[in-house]
């Protein structure tokens, strides 16, 4: 009984690593993609702005949850 007490557990923490790991690999290329769309150069008229979310993108670089809010800043401020 102990250890399958035991075995949930660390089933349980792998979860966690996996989704920690996952939200990494998905925060990687989400990064990517807003760095892009919403780097100073792409946007002459609205540098500062475009200057701003970039830091903000910089920032929560392995952050996944805050680069989808941003995304959406991104969306409507630059598009």
């Amino acid at each position: 009984m102990f250890t399958r007490l035991f075995c949930s557990k660390n089933h349980s923490t792998d979860d966690e690593a996996y989704n920690v790991v996952e939200s990494i690999a998905k925060a990687k290329q989400l990064y990517k993609e807003l760095i892009k769309q919403a780097h100073p150069d792409k946007h002459p008229n609205n540098k500062d702005v475009a200057e701003e979310l970039t830091a903000m993108i910089n920032n929560n670089r392995f952050n996944y949850r805050e680069l989808l809010k941003i995304k959406d800043i991104v969306n409507d401020k630059l598009a």
